[in-house]
């Protein structure tokens, strides 16, 4: 039995050193909260999967018009540095793979996310009708409404070997697992012979690829996305391969070590007997690397030193500050993912009320393997106001946090000094409280208890 076994890697990321730019126009037809993406169709359909700050997701809508600039990735979609909105759109055209069909909507695939197209009553009556079947490429015109996109018209483009899309593990068993997307599960066959690798787990955010065999999907690779915005990658395993791009930051006559950035575990690969390494290969190189598991060793394939201009990685983060001295600052992703920390240079400004607590936007770059702050922003200005609705999940005599129905991130108020908490107030307590930003932090001016009736 072929065993993948990744304990050592479980933690690295796909990060290239070697992206390629791209400019795209299209119209946002889909949000994926989870990766922090959008999904973009071109004026011809075909959809490309935009990874963006989670600002820049929350402020976007269904519909907007976008030209957008930035990277391709490994896996295809596109590292977002500049955007620019032309204007919104009532409807686009989406060309898509259908995974499942259901009388009310759609799930299909495009660009390596999976989403949801709602369907009007005649489209209703196609999806009734027993089609269109898994792995048939559809166009779809769709019109976009709060709900996300309505499907008004469906014609059939072909049949797709492969599917490529993304979503959370939600069951996992010994012949298959689970994928959600858009509230709708999907079951992935695993291979004769085939087992997940460990850091596969259920909650994983992953893409797939998946052949298709009447209304059967088999896995043919699986990708875990990075653990925070900044990352914008994740470990490949395909079949028992990895591949890893970074910075080498050990290397001997039998292993050679890469650490590839942004919040990654380095990955360690045996060198076997007579492989050839490139010429000036050394400590602090970039490379890209490809290996094998052989005997549960994860063991070197192939390695090529990469352009030097990979040196300065960017990367992003934008969160809460959790820790703070003159030397480092470090956030914790708003999605709730790994946290980032960032060496200050020398002589470096920061920005005037900056502290623990306060929410900002940061950039950096990787230098000498080195997550290097390069710019960071108070993401709110004092006096802007926030509201929240839901459960308490942590409360202290500093802070309380409250995770909102309508939010898959929980927020987080500072108490003032002297500030009066309702009597009972307790974790699980369902409350509204509001707050505004205060040297940019978020401070706690109003809190209710809520009757359970009212939610």
């Amino acid at each position: 039995m072929l065993k993948v076994t990744l304990a050592a890697v479980a933690a690295a990321l796909l990060t290239p050193a070697l992206a390629h730019g791209a400019t795209i126009r299209g119209t946002v037809a889909a949000k994926q909260a989870n990766r922090h993406v959008l999904v973009i169709a071109s004026r011809h359909g075909s959809v490309t999967s935009a990874r963006v700050s989670p600002r820049r997701l929350r402020r976007t809508r269904l519909g907007t018009r976008l030209v957008v600039v930035g990277s391709r990735l490994a896996d295809g979609s596109l590292r977002v540095a500049k955007m620019r909105s032309l204007g919104h759109a009532r409807r686009a055209r989406l060309r898509v793979v259908v995974m499942k069909a259901n009388p009310r909507r759609l799930l299909v695939a495009g660009g390596g996310s999976a989403f949801a197209i709602r369907l009007t009553r005649g489209t209703r009556r196609l999806a009734g009708a027993g089609g269109p079947p898994p792995g048939q490429e559809i166009t779809a015109e769709v019109e976009f409404s709060k709900d996300g996109p309505l499907g008004t018209t469906l014609q059939p483009a072909g049949q797709a070997p492969l599917v490529e899309f993304s979503g959370t593990v939600t069951a996992l068993g010994a012949t298959s697992f689970t994928v959600s997307s858009d509230g709708i599960a999907t079951l992935v066959a695993l291979p004769s012979g085939v087992m997940l690798p460990p850091l596969v787990q259920v909650g994983s955010e992953v893409e797939v690829v998946a052949s298709i065999s009447g209304s059967t999907l088999t896995l043919t690779t699986v990708r875990v996305d990075g653990a925070s915005g900044g990352d914008n990658g994740g470990t490949n395993v395909d079949r028992g391969g990895v591949e890893a791009e970074g910075f080498v930051t050990a290397l001997n006559a039998g292993s050679l070590t890469i650490q590839p950035g942004d919040n990654a575990s380095p990955v360690t690969f045996g060198i076997p007997a007579g492989f050839a390494l490139p010429s000036g290969l050394a400590v602090g190189s970039v490379v890209g690397a490809r290996g094998e598991i052989a005997n549960g060793v994860l063991t070197l394939t192939r390695i090529e030193l990469q352009n030097d201009n990979a040196g300065q990685r960017e990367m992003e983060a934008e969160g809460a500050v959790t820790a703070f001295d003159t030397n480092s600052i470090t956030i914790q992703s708003a999605d709730g993912g790994s946290p980032t920390t960032f060496a200050i240079p020398a002589g470096f400004t920061l920005p005037k009320g900056l502290g623990v607590g306060s929410s900002v936007n940061a950039h950096g770059a990787l230098i000498n393997g080195t997550a290097t702050l390069t710019r960071i922003e108070l993401q709110s200005e004092d006096g802007a106001q926030a509201q929240a609705e839901g459960p308490v999940t942590t409360l202290d005599t500093g802070s309380i946090t409250i995770q909102s129905g309508d939010s898959a991130n929980p927020t987080t108020f500072s108490i003032p000094a002297g500030f009066t908490i309702p009597s009972g107030l307790a974790a699980g307590s369902l409350v509204d409280a509001q707050g505004e930003y205060v040297n940019g932090v978020l401070t706690l001016t109003k809190i209710e208890l809520r009757n359970d009736s009212s939610s």
